[in-house]
């Protein structure tokens, strides 16, 4: 980069809501992290962004390709400068979250980068915090740092169950996405998280749009809308989210992974330690428990992301064929992958992985039969495609 002639500031070992503070926070032209993000260590890459931490994406890539490939790069003389802005991180949370009460807090970093600094941070508010795998270890030992695959969260849960914590907070490998324990040890899915931000947030800015992916709850869209808000669905990945909300001046949005954006008093870009600190204060201006505000919402029943692997090389064309057998057969939302309706509430969503190379299949409904019945029919379906495996 400095041969190039563009002048680095090294911020140092980095969670990426860090770095995209800091590329704003400072006016920084473009940033970079180097992660793997919650993919397991035989993997790393980078995440780019341009002015105001805007995630490079889709065509912007492209051109990046294009430029790597004939080899066209600029000369110059840059310059490296050191920085850190911790300090103005914190201020900039202090200055949102300044009148939380203290909380029972089990934090579970899973040996990546967000050990360094999200405790640390949580402590300064006056938490009890209990650490987890906050030790950096790029080799993940204890356990895959992705905070919405519910077997990595076994620890968490003993550990808020023994110490009676009011909440567990989950972060994945850069710190960008948070998996939630209620007080009871039971996981809280990204759907239900997004109600609790949605309905707290619509109580301050009425009419206001929130921006979700093809992968989250149908339930999701039809409480926005009877809270007063504007659902919008659109990609999955955070950087689709991120470009939807900007479009559409939305005040909240999500994913099922577990990235949240809450621009309300901050920047519009996710964060998973906002994310967080908003959760612990919803706890703290409500008199119920996490468990008890999401027993209010509509029960939905739904299985795990389903992930079969299937070559980067024909996943895309898989994925097509597959619309293309059920597109007439079902109402359907085709922005990315297809995404079925059954009626009654019950749909699946059917797309390839943006970051590995394997196939998504999600799937609610309102009951354990129609459940059943929506996996007969997908799964019945994709596994007669010989290039999708299932071990």
């Amino acid at each position: 980069l400095i041969k190039s002639g563009c002048h680095v500031t090294d911020i140092g070992l980095s969670p990426s809501p860090y770095v995209y503070f800091a590329n704003t926070h400072g006016k920084f032209d473009c940033g970079c992290n180097i992660t793997a993000s919650h993919n397991s260590k035989e993997y790393n890459g980078f995440k780019l962004m341009t002015k105001n931490a805007h995630a490079v994406f889709g065509d912007e890539l492209q051109k990046i390709y294009q430029i790597i490939k004939k080899g066209e790069f600029m000369e110059g003389e840059g310059k490296l400068a050191h920085a850190n802005f911790l300090d103005e991180y914190f201020k900039k949370l202090k200055s949102i979250f300044l009148d939380a009460k203290p909380l029972k807090v089990v934090i579970d970093t899973g040996n990546g980068i967000a050990g360094a600094t999200y405790p640390t941070i949580l402590k300064k508010f006056g938490h009890e915090v209990t650490e987890l795998y906050t030790e950096l270890d790029g080799t993940f030992p204890n356990h895959q740092p992705d905070p919405i695959v519910e077997k990595n969260l076994t620890d968490l849960k003993s550990k808020v169950l023994e110490v009676g914590a009011d909440v567990g907070l989950a972060f994945d490998g850069d710190g960008d996405r948070v998996g939630i324990i209620n007080e009871k040890g039971e996981f809280v899915d990204a759907d239900k998280a997004l109600m609790l931000l949605s309905k707290d947030v619509l109580s301050r800015h009425p009419n206001k749009s929130i921006v979700f992916t093809v992968s989250n709850s149908q339930v999701l869209f039809d409480l926005i809308k009877e809270w007063g808000g504007s659902p919008i669905m659109c990609e999955v990945g955070h950087s689709y989210v991120e470009n939807t909300m900007n479009k559409n001046n939305a005040i909240l949005g999500g994913e099922q992974s577990g990235h949240f954006f809450l621009p309300e008093d901050y920047f519009p870009y996710d964060d998973a330690l906002v994310a967080g600190l908003r959760i612990l204060k919803i706890m703290n201006d409500s008199s119920k428990t996490i468990s008890e505000m999401i027993n209010n919402f509509p029960k939905t029943y739904a299985v795990p992301e389903i992930r079969p692997k299937c070559p980067d090389s024909v996943k895309f064309e898989i994925i097509k064929k597959i619309s293309s057998h059920f597109k007439d057969k079902y109402p359907a939302i085709t922005i990315d992958g297809i995404r079925l309706d059954f009626g009654n509430g019950g749909w699946s969503g059917i797309r390839a992985s943006n970051t590995s190379p394997r196939i998504s299949i999600t799937m609610e409904a309102k009951n354990e039969d129609e459940l059943e019945g929506i996996k007969d029919i997908v799964l019945g379906h994709l596994k007669t495609y010989n290039e999708i495996n299932w071990e």
